[in-house]
């Protein structure tokens, strides 16, 4: 199943889903199913018969000792005759009974059985499940009528089932309550060990747990026997966790574990899964599912591998690079380099800046000179010296945490030049790894999901097969009956009354007393006149228009305010309070308090009101609470109920899978507290100069908690940087490796389980198509009203003659709240009348409106004809519309004839030349040459008279080229048709702004402001080239038929957003200023100012250096809300911002570290709402494919393409030709060896041999080491160049026929070479180590044959076309991007990570720049400083050699420019990911057989069939078929199924190896219709050369005939022999 077809299948499941929900039998009909013959004869052939009890029959029976020893019995004699059987074992496969899936342990009982006794609950019954009849097994059910198994033997040898201390344990056992009581001891037990300081009393505490786990073992172990037998207590691994906690807590009263207490608390906190319900399910279901990733991991622990190789080989080293200064030429460079004054560092650093000697790095100030000596940056940790810092360093990119510091110190010490390496290697390599795994993973929730769904759909079926012959019984009965008698119709009536009966009496009597009022008749015609205007569609509008307008109000709120803006929006505030409570109010009387709570949108309504009076009482502290009513607009917006019904659906289905991720969060908190608390505290000055404990640690459990959370969020390098220098390297690593791992694929678990499963359609079931809302039909009303009193006629839609119809309009409006609240289901079937029946899904419309458009242009091919953009007969078209040519009748002239023939054939020969393919790669070529050019007017240009003389003719030519290509196309298609296309319209647009950035240098207006701006436009000329590449425009095709919905999505997301930016407003305006000294560059303390007044005061001393300052990311109003949200949600350096809100005090206070620790919390409350943003955003993507898919429309890929990919996929599966055998002995011998498959293992062992090796190398190593790695690698060339030898004599000329081969050859010379200029290669190109590390792919030459490796490369493979062109897209994003900074933020301050190197001066560091931004996400660096304004900045400062003045920035357009930029690029990557999803998905979207297993059959073929005659001897079949593999492999024995297969034999006893795949297949497919096109691809491969002469099964039947007579004349003869025998005796 495809991707697409599986997310079309996620509608039906959700339908399912809430059919599934709801299969229940009523007790007459259950009744019936158990106690009728004739039903039960009915169910004989479905799954259903084997389960249900034989009738007459109690279904629950208790256990007795009777029904034991016949239990016993049973077992014994199936014993006795699987003892005498002694059959094949394919007959034992096939007979051999299984277990009922209904009726495993821990699953509730099947709905088919009803609702046990209750004095039968917890009680030991006997077994239900046919396969445990035999088995010494019984059952108990609890609560919610789930199974429990237990073994009947007796418990240790001494209880017996009917034990009264075993019946007790049960009892305490399947108890409800005594779960509970273990829980709240887990619980209470946690509590305690989040304690950093402990009570004395905590001991005895501890033993008093211990205590209650020992008694839960016993009493498990009396209730299920201890380990002899199924079902027993360490038969189940979830009891070992008891065994572990029991012995620990007996261990710990006479031994201190210190850290290795972690021992205990794992297993106990691991305990919670076994006690609530469905946690193990999830757990095992979650563990089957990721068996997949066992392929993604080989291949991320490869990749990742010899990316760290990689960079070992390139970079090691590069980073001790540092300067120095030589004060005096008489000191040692030992001294020099010891002591950190003789190096420069930069303020507030705590390493000295990397530096470097080539041309592009980062030099030394003067004075300076760059060493490479000292330690690495960041403890030492960040460097390629060895191959395990390399790993953590790729790891580090492949997770993109702190990336930008890694990637700006590698290029300050080799250059900007390799940035390549990053670009080409190192980041394609993380997302190939970070994409299939991706991609399994969905996968794997899609199996589960489709598992799911099968499981429900048989549920279902059995189901209606139940109630169909219940019907099918009543039916015969009823016409048997010649008449009912009353008793009867009455017996039945009072059964229907039973089933329908589920409410008490007496809540049917307080309802009507208090709940209804009905006092009299005045009253209830107010009622009725109230219940028409509250569900008038008018009373909607206006309520709507209240919410708008409050929102609004709230929006307002900003920091300072003055006084008379505040009371004015206390008084809003208290007006539509009285608004909502009055529109409570007249719900309530209009609806009765019975019927107005019966809608869950009118119960939060009413919260509200009641936050709302709560807020009024208080008056103070409790505003932000008011935010709520925000939500109330999803009532009418259907995609703002959309997201809010998906967040509410999500936690109550995904209930396990969340609780599973918290307490795995609570796990790795505890014991990261336990592991290193004490060590943060003793060994707290290594990371801090002040020796104060840092933001993050782990010395309590909040701080730990945080850091986990951190480290969940993606955000973990910085914090194991910390832990090692405090605690031991190898436990740190550890830690973070395994919870960095175990919760990241926890998290995508879910996100995906979220995205895929079908629960989270049914909330898209309703609201997307409902046919009109109540705001809809408001709307309409008032343009019919505005009409009738302008005068106007309003036609009315005849299909629609209940628009004016007020009961109808009330009908809609009970019937959006009632299906909004999930009210029961025969309600909702009422009102949804026969609604369903007018829905049309999306996909099949669209097919129905292209059938529509195909008809229309066969009937109108003219029609056809104009609306293609390349007129097939070579004729222009009109120039002007036809409105242009009625207004002016003089345009309309006659070309046939005349002088205004010449015209026709001048826009005819125009029309040729734009046609012209030439034309079109011209223009290209011209579009790319001008951006060339842009790339040039960087900074420097004023310094390069020469190069801008030639800039301003190439931009003038340029301009002039594109004018004459916008005036042909004008003449040669007209002006009509020019101006229809969208391209056309960028062309023409981005021509304007060169056209007049030319007029404005002419005429000397370039200085202007707004000229400036105009200029910086010309950036988007490259987007000219999208339309001239068929590629990128089906990808910008496919995004902008997105854009309606990611506008809806974009007002949803805002819409959210807005409640945590106006909450934010509420808890953080003006509390994030701070007084600030320049000159230290820190923040005073708050001991020595404490408030804004004592800033000012130190201000009026004269204290020039001290500022007031405010963050550039804040929450002084609304929008600088929005921007602080967006910088949390898509930036990685966001703690900025959680810092502030954290520090914050009072207003106008100065900020006290960690004054408000839990304010974190707001902080992971907008990142889980964020998770359900994200999660809905994709949600719309994929639903925008899938609708474009399913219209034929095409995405990513054009045709062409798309028949390239599968022509290259075909290519990729066929097997190559094969190399003719040598005739020479000697040479043929060689062929025989180099050609088997042990050799090429032989090779990549020897690969893997020069791998660790290379991996062995560091920095400074020692020269014995350095010698034997020498050696070694000398003796991996000489076994390369032996295999080269050995393989151009085998292979002769066909050597180099293979593209391996030709890499081998390339990294032999190369390695020959490299042995006698060795220095040289390694100073001026590369080291010869990193080409021989490039063999290392033939490592994936050996993965490939692994069909799952296999079919994940060659899913990423054909995703690469698509890749590509979402990639070139990218990549012109990038430098309109680049251009644009460069022309608008060249000159601002350099500060946080502008330098020198890193700034928007050129092109090249412009480019750089976005890149660390896009790939790392961190723009928050770059944000701050292009926003810059005074006196951050100095507007007036000079910058030599332009005419531009200061270094400040443009907030405007820094906000407008890094958001559409960042959303821009983060919209391109998920569509990467989606791309890879997609051929995933493809690649398992394939036929039972695949080609793999077509290649499998004839490779085994071949060994049969040595000189390809394509027949085999018959005899031979049997070793062929058990030969194979699966799943066309037939295991011995397997004479049986081969002789069914009735193979055409030919002469000699042959068979054809097409007819012996023909009969595999049908074994596989069966008779499907996929059998004929497979016939048809073997019949067109093979061609027979003879024909059959008989089959194999009337062969197998003659012989076994004629063994039969041979066996029976043997009888007969032996039989005349013996009575000769006994007649001459006898005589």
């Amino acid at each position: 199943m495809s991707f697409f077809e599986m997310w079309r299948n996620k509608k039906e499941g959700g339908e399912l889903l809430k059919r599934a929900n709801q299969l229940r039998l009523r007790p007459s009909q259950l009744r019936r199913l158990l106690g009728d013959s004739g039903v039960q004869a009915a169910l004989q052939k479905t799954r259903t018969a084997s389960l249900l009890p034989p009738v007459g029959t109690e279904v629950f029976r208790r256990l007795t000792p009777a029904s034991l020893r016949k239990i016993q019995q049973q077992h014994e004699d199936e014993k006795m005759e699987l003892q005498t059987r002694k059959r094949s074992k394919e007959v034992k496969e096939n007979n051999q009974p299984r277990p009922a899936s209904d009726l495993e342990a821990g699953k509730p009982l099947p709905f088919f059985y009803g609702n046990p006794p209750p004095q039968l609950l917890n009680t030991p019954l006997e077994e239900l499940d046919p396969f445990y009849q035999s088995q010494k097994t019984f059952i108990v059910l609890s609560k919610d009528n789930i199974i429990h198994r237990f073994n009947a033997e007796s418990t240790c040898g001494l209880l017996s089932p009917f034990s009264p201390l075993r019946t007790v344990a049960i009892k305490i056992l399947m108890n409800s309550l005594f779960s509970l009581f273990i829980m709240v001891t887990i619980l209470t037990n946690c509590v305690f060990m989040t304690m950093t300081d402990p009570p004395a009393w905590s001991r005895i505490v501890e033993h008093v747990f211990t205590a209650i786990y020992t008694f839960e073992a016993i009493i498990k172990v009396v209730s299920t026997g201890f380990c002899v037998g199924k079902f027993t207590f360490l038969r189940d691994p979830w009891n070992w966790l008891d065994v572990m906690v029991i012995s620990t807590g007996f261990m710990a009263g006479f031994v201190d574990f210190g850290k290795v207490s972690v021992l205990r608390t794992v297993p106990l906190v691991l305990k919670i899964i076994t006690v609530i319900p469905g946690l193990k399910t999830t757990v095992g279901a979650l563990v089957q599912s990721l068996k997949g990733l066992a392929n993604v991991l080989v291949l991320m622990v490869l990749v990742l591998s010899v990316l760290a190789v990689t960079g070992q080989q390139l970079f090691m080293g590069s980073l001790m690079s540092k300067c120095i200064i030589w004060p005096d030429p008489n000191i040692t460079f030992h001294n020099i380099t010891t002591d950190p004054v003789n190096y420069y560092f930069l303020p507030g650093q705590r390493d000295a800046p990397v530096c470097g000697n080539t041309s592009d790095s980062r030099h030394c100030p003067e004075g300076y000179t760059c060493v490479r000596w000292g330690n690495n940056p960041n403890y030492g940790y960040t460097s390629f010296d060895s191959f395990g810092w390399s790993l953590m360093s790729v790891v580090r990119i492949l997770s993109k945490d702190y990336l930008e510091d890694l990637v700006q110190l590698t290029l300050q010490a080799v250059g900007k030049v390799h940035l390549t390496v990053f670009v080409l290697v190192f980041f394609p390599g993380c997302f190939f790894v970070l994409s299939l795994a991706v991609a399994v993973v969905a996968m794997a929730t899609s199996e589960r999901e489709e598992a799911g769904i099968a499981e429900l759909k048989r549920r279902e079926e059995e189901f209606g097969h139940i109630l169909e012959a219940i019907k099918r019984r009543e039916d015969e009965e009823e016409a048997c009956r010649a008449a009912l008698s009353p008793e009867s119709d009455g017996e039945n009536t009072e059964s229907m009354e039973e089933d329908q009966r589920s409410c008490s009496s007496c809540w049917f009597v307080f309802a009507n007393f208090l709940l209804k009022w009905n006092c009299c008749g005045c009253w209830r015609w107010l009622k009725q006149r109230l219940y028409t205007f509250i569900t008038s569609p008018f009373f909607n509008l206006g309520v709507i228009i209240c919410l708008i307008i409050n929102i609004v109000f709230m929006c307002l709120e900003h920091f300072p305010m003055t006084a008379r803006f505040t009371t004015t929006l206390n008084e809003a505030q208290l007006v539509f309070t009285m608004i909502f409570i009055a529109e409570m109010f007249l719900k309530v009387v209009a609806m009765d308090p019975y019927g107005y709570f019966q809608v869950s949108w009118n119960v939060f309504d009413s919260i509200i009101v009641f936050v709302s009076l709560l807020e009024l009482s208080v008056n103070d502290g409790l505003r932000w609470l008011l935010v709520m009513r925000v939500f109330r607009l999803a009532r009418w917006w259907p995609s703002f109920h959309t997201l809010i019904k998906i967040i509410w659906t999500s936690f109550r289905a995904l209930r396990n899978p969340t609780l599973l991720l918290l307490i795995v969060i609570f796990i790795f908190s505890v014991v990261g507290m336990q592991l290193f608390q004490q060590d943060y505290k003793d060994h707290v000055c290594r990371i801090s100069e002040t020796c104060l404990l840092p933001r993050w640690h782990f010395t309590d459990f909040f701080h730990s908690f945080l850091v986990v959370t951190r480290v969940l969020f993606g955000e973990w390098i910085e914090i194991t940087w910390d832990c090692m220098e405090v605690s031991d390297k190898t436990t740190c690593l550890i830690f973070f490796s395994m919870f960095l791992v175990i919760g990241n694929l926890l998290v995508l678990n879910l996100f995906l389980t979220l995205l895929l499963s079908s629960f989270s359609t049914v909330c898209l079931l309703d609201p997307e198509e409902e046919e009109q809302s109540t705001l809809q039909i408001t709307i309409r009303q008032i343009k019919r009203a505005l009409g009738t009193l302008l005068g106007k006629n309003t036609h009315v839609n005849p299909d629609h003659p209940e628009v004016d119809n007020k009961e109808v309009t009330r009908k809609k409006y009970l019937h959006f709240t009632s299906v909004a609240s999930n009210p029961p289901v025969s309600e909702v079937k009422d009102l949804n009348g026969d609604h369903g029946s007018q829905r049309v899904p999306t996909a099949e419309a669209e097919r129905t409106s292209e059938e529509e458009e195909e008809k229309e242009n066969k009937r109108h091919p003219e029609v056809q004809q104009h609306k293609d953009p390349e007129n097939q007969n070579g004729d222009p078209e009109d120039c002007c519309s036809d409105k242009c040519y009625r207004c002016c009748p003089f345009l309309d002239i006659d070309t046939s004839h005349g002088r205004w023939r010449v015209w026709s054939n001048f826009r005819r020969a125009c029309f040729a030349i734009v046609q012209h393919k030439c034309f079109d790669i011209l223009i290209f070529f011209i579009i790319l040459l001008s951006s060339v050019a842009l790339a040039f007017e960087d900074i420097h240009l004023q310094h390069r008279q020469v190069l801008k003389t030639v800039l301003v003719r190439a931009d003038q030519v340029f301009t002039c080229l594109f004018l004459m290509e916008m005036i042909l196309k004008w003449i040669a298609v007209g002006l009509k048709k020019y101006f229809s296309d969208a391209w056309s319209w960028i062309d023409f647009l981005i021509l304007q702004v060169f056209l007049v950035s030319i007029a404005v240098d002419t005429f000397g207006f370039s200085e202007l402001g707004a000229f400036q701006s105009l200029r910086t436009l010309r950036a988007l000329g490259l987007l000219r080239a999208i339309s001239r590449i068929q590629g990128l425009r089906v990808v910008v095709q496919t995004l902008i038929r997105t854009v309606p919905s990611m506008l809806d999505f974009m007002l949803v997301a805002l819409v959210f957003w807005m409640v945590f930016s106006i909450l934010g407003v509420n808890l953080f305006a003006g509390k994030f200023y701070y007084c600030y000294n320049e000159t230290a560059d820190q923040i005073f303390l708050p001991e020595v100012v404490n408030n804004k007044s004592d800033c000012f005061y130190l201000m009026m001393e004269n204290f020039t250096e001290v500022r007031w300052k405010n963050t550039h990311l804040n929450y002084d109003d609304v929008l600088n809300g929005y921007l602080s949200l967006l910088h949390l949600a898509l930036s990685v350096d966001c703690v900025d911002v959680m810092y502030a809100a954290v520090d914050a005090t009072w207003v106008d206070s100065q900020p006290v570290f960690e004054s408000n620790t839990y304010m974190h919390l707001y902080f992971i409350g907008f990142i889980i709402s964020f998770f359900f943003t994200f999660n809905y955003f994709i949600r719309v993507i994929i639903d925008n494919l899938q609708r474009q898919k399913s219209a034929g429309k095409q995405i990513f890929k054009t045709k062409q393409l798309q028949k390239y990919c599968q022509s290259a996929k075909k290519r990729m599966m066929e097997p190559q030709k094969p190399v003719p055998r040598p005739q020479n002995c000697l040479q043929a011998r060689l062929f025989d060896l180099v050609t088997k498959r042990s050799f090429q293992v032989l090779v990549v062992a020897v690969i893997c041999l020069n791998m660790v090796t290379l991996m062995a190398e560091s920095y400074r190593q020692t020269f014995e080491t350095e010698v034997i790695l020498a050696w070694i690698n000398f003796f991996v060339i000489i076994l390369y160049f032996t295999e080269f030898i050995v393989k151009i004599i085998a292979l002769r000329r066909h050597y180099f026929t293979n593209s391996w081969n030709i890499l081998d050859f390339l990294v032999v010379t190369v390695s020959i070479i490299g042995i006698f200029f060795y220095d040289l290669m390694e100073k001026y190109f590369v080291s010869p180590s990193f080409f021989m590390m490039l063999r290392v792919v033939h490592i994936f030459r050996i993965l490939y044959w692994a069909k799952g490796i296999r079919k994940l490369l060659n899913a990423f493979m054909m995703s690469l076309p698509a890749l590509f062109n979402t990639g070139l897209l990218f990549f012109i994003i990038m430098f309109t991007s680049s251009v644009f900074c460069m022309f608008n933020f060249a000159y601002v301050k350099k500060e946080i990570v502008f330098n020198d190197m890193f700034n928007f001066e050129t092109f090249g560091s412009s480019m750089i720049c976005l890149i660390l931004m896009t790939t790392s996400g961190s723009w928050g660096g770059f944000l701050i400083p292009i926003m810059n304004t005074e006196p951050e900045c100095n507007p007036y400062m000079e910058n030599p050699g332009s005419t531009i003045r200061g270094n400040c920035g443009s907030p405007a357009v820094a906000i407008v420019f890094m958001v559409t930029h960042v959303c821009l690029t983060f919209l391109l990557v998920v569509h990467l990911y989606i791309i890879v999803i997609l051929e995933t998905f493809k690649s398992e979207d394939a036929e039972p057989l695949s080609d793999d297993d077509f290649q499998m059959f004839y490779k085994t073929w071949k060994k049969f069939d040595p000189e390809a005659s394509q027949f085999i001897q018959y005899s031979e079949l049997s070793d062929f078929c058990d030969a194979l593999q699966d799943p066309l492999r037939i295991p011995k024995p397997n004479p049986i199924k081969l002789t069914h297969m009735d193979l055409p034999l030919l002469p000699e006893d042959k068979i054809h190896c097409s007819d012996v795949l023909h009969a595999l297949a049908t074994q596989v497919l069966g008779d499907s219709g996929k059998m004929n096109s497979l016939k048809a691809r073997m019949e067109e491969k093979f061609k027979m050369s003879c024909e059959p002469i008989s089959s194999s099964l009337p062969g197998k039947q003659e012989a076994m005939a004629e063994t039969a007579i041979q066996r029976a004349d043997k009888n007969h003869d032996e039989e005349t022999a013996v009575e000769s025998v006994d007649v001459s005796a006898l005589q």
